[in-house]
């Protein structure tokens, strides 16, 4: 009779010793999830979402500018530093890290506005080169205006779906390093009593 109990014991012991340890592998496998998800995902296409989002404004404030410069070669310096200092390379880098179908379908609405804009500037561009200075303001208030908004909006959409996914990451790791401690101690010391 003792002999059957002490193997029952002995049998809940190990089954919960056992569930105790696959627990903790996986609360390591989860935040380790997490954790590679926020370093090699979510952080870099902040990073490139903002740097992208700065250098648009930056060429944005130039393009003004130059819609009220009248020296052909102060026109033709800012024409090469806003080309000069492209996004092109940043969004393409972002575009590595894209995993999540709401996501990619955010980049192709992005480069789609984005490759709407360009083809917008550089006729703004040929326009203050060669017409007259009213009908390139004309063109920058009703065409590349709206143009720069849209690609605007799209940027900061991306970048507002990255920041939520890293909060959204981090609270998970947060809830799990905070819960698992708790539950493992106690399997702990139940299996401990019934030792």
């Amino acid at each position: 009779m003792f002999r059957k109990e002490f193997l029952i014991l002995c049998s809940f012991a190990t089954g919960m010793f056992l569930t105790v340890v696959a627990a903790g592998f996986w609360v390591g496998h989860t935040i380790g999830e997490d954790a590679d998800k926020i370093a090699l995902d979510t952080l870099p296409s902040l990073v490139d979402a903002g740097t992208g989002m700065a250098l648009t404004q930056d060429n944005w404030l130039r393009v003004y500018l130059l819609a009220s410069t009248q020296s052909a070669a102060e026109q033709a310096a800012l024409i090469t530093q806003i080309r000069t200092n492209s996004n092109e390379g940043i969004w393409r880098d972002y575009g590595q890290n894209v995993y999540d179908p709401e996501e990619q379908q955010g980049y192709r609405e992005l480069l789609a506005v984005r490759s709407n804009f360009m083809q917008l500037r550089e006729e703004f561009f040929a326009l203050i080169q060669t017409g007259p200075a009213t009908g390139a303001k004309i063109f920058l208030e009703q065409k590349l205006t709206p143009a720069y908004e849209g690609y605007r909006e799209n940027s900061m959409k991306l970048f507002e779906y990255n920041a939520q996914a890293g909060r959204s990451h981090a609270a998970r790791v947060v809830w799990i390093s905070r819960a698992a401690p708790l539950v493992l101690g106690a399997c702990s010391v139940i299996v401990f009593v019934l030792a």
